[in-house]
């Protein structure tokens, strides 16, 4: 597997160490460069309702959809155990970013915390933490959508099937259902910015990349388990979440941005470590083993649902042969396109559209990066 490298003498001289290296004040990125404007902070297609515009078919055509997907809601939400209980308010309560780094593994995503907390991950930070994360904004985050479809969620529509949840209030809002209560559920803004940060997280560390996607379609999971969202709410999601992500990787000022972000943040987690992330992830604890990992991102790709119009044509949308950019520096667009096409699910799964707003939905990231 090829990797983008960039410092290749950094990477060399740390196998060399058996102990981290010294510390050294990283620098925030310089206040124009953070405020841009960049072209990207409105992409092309203004908003993502005609990615995700397929709902409005199956909410006016579709009852028995729309009452599938909320049976399946329950389903989920009255099987939930104890532990996916708590790990659901833990997604809840805790930044995307925090809930990600579970995706580097056991040691490696300790060290990313620290690193965070201690302030030595500036760039990553603004770009990546928080909801007001520079890589997001207003355009990627789902009020424009919600407020166009404005649905409302399980835990309204049926409040005497649901099972609730509550957290402590101590880490977080003891009442995730206060706190939605009367906005809309499609799509989920929770789970769309796990996999908008997590597709640019993976960016950053290639090595890891099923890991970090599998644990973002685990926060929306998460949505489902507490009975806040529906699964067409966070499928809807994850095909603005890699929109998104790939607007951001399609402008090259941005990207120039997110490509410092790596750096810095594999110079701290190396200089942390005292080895390179390849070695160290060998021995890590991952949080999930690979095939493992493929299996739950797919099957939360579709929910289970059976395909509705099993002889539509689409395609990948060209856009998205961006999100293997650092996994396959050597290859084309076109050889990117066809790994993309080669793992994609099949066409015609509730949400799927033709046309130039197609194909996201069929999309297939963690088996793309899998097989590179």
């Amino acid at each position: 597997m090829k990797f983008r490298r960039y410092a290749g003498v950094l990477a060399v001289a740390m196998m060399a160490v058996s102990a981290p290296v010294a510390y050294a004040n990283p620098a925030p990125f310089a206040l124009p460069d953070l405020i841009g404007p960049y072209l990207s902070d409105i992409p092309a297609r203004g908003n993502y309702i005609g990615v995700l515009d397929a709902f409005t078919e199956i909410r006016g055509a579709r009852p028995d959809l729309v009452q599938r997907n909320l049976d399946l809601a329950v389903e989920i939400n009255n099987a939930a155990s104890a532990v996916e209980q708590q790990r659901a308010l833990f997604d809840s309560d805790h930044d995307r970013l925090v809930s990600l780094s579970d995706g580097l593994g056991r040691g490696l995503g300790d060290v990313f915390r620290v690193a965070l907390d201690e302030g030595r991950l500036p760039k990553v930070e603004v770009l990546l933490g928080s909801d007001l994360a520079r890589a997001g904004g207003i355009v990627n985050s789902t009020l424009v959508e919600k407020q166009h479809w404005s649905n409302p969620r399980p835990f309204e529509v049926a409040p005497e099937r649901i099972h609730y949840s509550f957290g402590d209030g101590i880490s977080g809002a003891a009442d995730p259902y206060a706190e939605v209560f009367g906005t809309s559920s499609y799509p989920s803004g929770h789970t769309a910015q796990a996999y908008w940060k997590g597709i640019l997280l993976a960016d950053m560390l290639p090595e890891l990349a099923p890991q970090i996607l599998t644990r973002a379609s685990e926060v929306g999971h998460s949505r489902i388990v507490l009975g806040l969202h529906y699964p067409l709410d966070v499928m809807g999601a994850r095909i603005m979440g890699q929109a998104a992500a790939a607007d951001r990787l399609n402008d090259p000022a941005f990207a120039g941005l997110i490509d410092e972000a790596e750096v810095e943040l594999r110079s701290e987690l190396e200089r942390a470590v005292g080895a390179p992330i390849d070695e160290y992830v060998a021995s890590d604890v991952p949080y999930r083993r690979l095939d493992v990992a493929r299996a739950e991102y797919r099957e939360r790709m579709t929910y289970g649902f059976d395909p509705i119009a099993p002889t539509i044509v689409n395609d990948i949308p060209a856009d998205a042969t961006v999100l293997l950019r650092s996994v396959a520096p050597h290859l084309t667009d076109d050889e990117r396109l066809n790994i993309l096409r080669r793992t994609a699910i099949p066409a015609g799964y509730p949400l799927e559209r033709t046309g130039g707003d197609g194909g996201w939905l069929r999309i297939d990231l963690a088996a793309a990066y899998a097989v590179l």
